[in-house]
C-alpha cells in the first residue's frame, strides 16, 4: 500500500511539472515533449530523435530527463503532456501489460509483436521497430571473485548466494514479474544480505568490494571500463529488452515526416555500440546531448 502511494505521489508531482512544460511549449508554438529515465541510455536515445527531429523538420522538442521507473514514465506519456520516449520490451511486456514471464515468452520477436499490438490497441501509440539491441538485466561481479567462485552462471551462483551480498536500485527490488524477488525465486537465490542503493552507486560498491554481485543493465559501460565480469542467465529468467521509441499516433498523424527521420537509427544500434555510448556518459561523463550529436555525424544523419 505505502509503495502504491509514493508511486501515486510521483506521479501526481511529474503531471503537475508537466502541465507547466506544456503550457511554455504551447506558448512556443509547433513543440514537441519527450521524456527519459535517470540513466544514460534513454537520454541518449530520446536526444538522437530529438536532434534528428529538430534537424531535419520545423518541430522542436523539449526533453524532460531524469524520471525514476517505467510506471512514472509511462504515466506521463498518459497525461498527454508527452509526445514520445523511449523503453524496452521487457520493461513494459511485465511492467506496464502486466504479462508473466512464462516460457513461452522467451522469443524476442513475438515478445515485440505483442507489446506493438498492446501498445496500439491499448493506448493508441505506436511501437517502432528497435534500434538493434537488447538491454537486459545482468549480475555482476569482480572477475577474480567470479574465478575465486569457479562459476559462471546465475545458477551456479545459487550455491554461494549465502555468503554473498547483493546491490540493487530500487527499482529493480520493487518490479514485478522480473524483479529481485522474482529472479531470486527462479534462481533459488537465498543471499546473505540484499541492500539497496542508487544505481549509479552499486558499481563503486561492487568494485570496491562492498558487495559481492550487483544487478546492471547490460549494455552499461561501466561494466567493460570496470573489468566486471557477466554471469549467464543460462535458465533464461529475464525477457528481452529490445530499445525501440514510442508515440502517440495522432501525434504522427499530425507529422508523419517524424516517421521517415527516425527510420535511419532503427536496427542499427548494437549491444557493443549502445554499450560504448552510454561509457561515453557514465565513464568520461560527457552530455547526453553531446555523445548523440556526435554518433548522428558520425553515421552521416546529422
Amino acid at each position: 500500500m505505502k509503495t502504491n502511494q509514493r508511486l501515486s505521489i510521483a506521479i501526481l508531482v511529474v503531471m503537475f511539472l508537466l502541465s507547466g512544460m506544456a503550457a511554455l511549449s504551447a506558448a512556443k508554438g509547433q513543440t514537441l515533449m519527450a521524456v527519459s529515465q535517470q540513466s544514460a541510455e534513454p537520454k541518449i536515445l530520446v536526444e538522437m530523435v530529438k536532434q534528428l527531429i529538430e534537424a531535419h523538420t520545423d518541430l522542436k522538442v523539449e526533453h524532460k530527463q531524469h524520471f525514476q521507473g517505467v510506471s512514472i514514465v509511462h504515466a506521463a506519456f498518459m497525461s498527454r503532456d508527452v509526445d514520445f520516449y523511449v523503453s524496452h520490451t521487457g520493461s513494459q511486456f511485465t511492467g506496464v501489460l502486466h504479462m508473466e514471464v512464462t516460457d513461452a515468452w522467451r522469443n524476442r520477436e513475438k515478445v515485440l509483436d505483442y507489446v506493438q499490438a498492446e501498445f496500439q490497441n491499448q493506448f493508441n501509440a505506436t511501437w517502432f521497430e528497435p534500434f538493434g539491441f537488447n538491454n537486459t538485466y545482468a549480475l555482476v561481479m569482480r572477475k577474480d571473485a567470479i574465478e575465486a567462485l569457479g562459476i559462471e552462471t546465475m545458477e551456479d551462483l545459487a550455491e554461494h548466494a549465502p555468503d554473498l551480498v547483493v546491490g540493487m536500485d530500487q527499482v529493480f527490488m520493487g518490479r514485478i514479474g522480473d524483479g529481485y524477488y522474482d529472479m531470486a525465486d527462479y534462481y533459488d537465490l537465498k543471499f546473505k544480505q540484499t541492500v539497496s542503493m542508487d544505481y549509479d552507486l552499486m558499481y563503486r560498491a561492487v568494485d570496491a568490494g562492498d558487495v559481492d554481485v550487483a544487478v546492471a543493465y547490460s549494455t552499461d559501460g561501466r561494466i567493460a571500463s570496470l573489468d566486471l565480469g557477466i554471469l549467464q542467465d543460462n535458465k533464461q529468467f529475464f525477457p528481452p529488452y529490445d530499445g525501440s521509441l514510442i508515440v502517440h499516433n495522432d501525434v504522427l498523424k499530425e507529422f508523419p515526416v517524424i516517421r521517415d527521420v527516425v527510420e535511419p537509427l532503427l536496427g542499427r544500434i548494437d549491444e557493443a555500440e549502445m554499450a560504448a555510448l552510454n561509457s561515453k556518459v557514465d565513464v568520461e561523463h560527457l552530455e547526453p546531448e553531446d555523445v548523440a550529436r556526435e554518433y548522428l555525424e558520425k553515421e552521416g544523419l546529422l
